[in-house]
Order: C-alpha cells, then structure tokens, then sequence
C-alpha cells in the first residue's frame, strides 16, 4: 500500500517531466500560429548541452540565424506539417515541426520525434549579421 501512494505522488512529476514530449494529441503548430508566436521577436535556441544560436523573425516570414560558426539571412516557409528554413548559400533546407509550450517553443529537425529536441525561448537581442566576423 505505501508503494502505490508513493507511486502515486510522484505521477504528476512524472507527468511534468514527460510533458515536454509532444503526445498524438499535440499537433505541430501551423504555420500561421508559427507566425503569430515569432514575427518581430528573437529566440533563443537550445539543445540538450545549452544555447547553442540565436534567431530574429522578421516580417514577411524572414529570419536570422547567428550562432558562433555563421550568420545566415534567409526566410521561412511552411512545407506539410513542418516549417522550412531557406537560407541564402545553403541548398538544403531546414524543416521542423514545432510545438507551442506556452512562452516557448520544442521542435523536432524533419518532425523526427525520435530525434534530440530544441528549445526555443524569448530573448531580449536582436539578430543582425552586420560585422559578423565567425569563429
């Protein structure tokens, strides 16, 4: 009996923890609810080890990536169900499917939930690639 009440106090933390991972239910968003979350702010970018780039969304669906190896000027489009970043000098796009977690963003690279997840989180800068010299 103590087992399962302590099994049961711990479900909502289990629950919290697994919230994170999007469930059937959780659609990505679409590419007009993208646009309302991003236009005009800058985010964030993390991975498992911590921030590793920052974006400026612009408008007319076009963005900024600067991290520390490259500053790229491109836009954004959707494609299906993901959101697909072309950025001027690289041929392949970046897909991802995004998913709203009330103030910040998870997304999977090609909507493999498999895969590592990013986060996405509000920042204060704002990205230009003017006397961007790289790493």
């Amino acid at each position: 009996m103590r087992a399962l009440v302590f099994a049961l106090l711990l479900l909502p933390a289990v629950a919290l923890a697994e919230g994170t991972a999007p469930q059937p239910a959780d659609p990505p968003m679409t590419a007009e609810a993208f646009e309302r979350f991003v236009q005009g702010r800058t985010m964030d970018t993390h991975d498992r080890t911590g921030r590793y780039g920052v974006e400026t969304f612009l408008p007319g669906r076009r963005a900024i990536w600067r991290d520390a190896a490259q500053c790229l000027e491109g836009s954004w489009r959707p494609q299906g169900d993901q959101i697909c970043f072309d950025y001027r000098g690289i041929d392949t796009p970046y897909c991802w499917t995004y998913h709203d977690r009330g103030g910040w963003l998870m997304a999977w690279l090609d909507g493999n939930r498999a895969g590592e997840a990013i986060m996405l989180y509000p920042a204060e800068e704002v990205v230009t690639c003017e006397g961007f010299l790289g790493a």
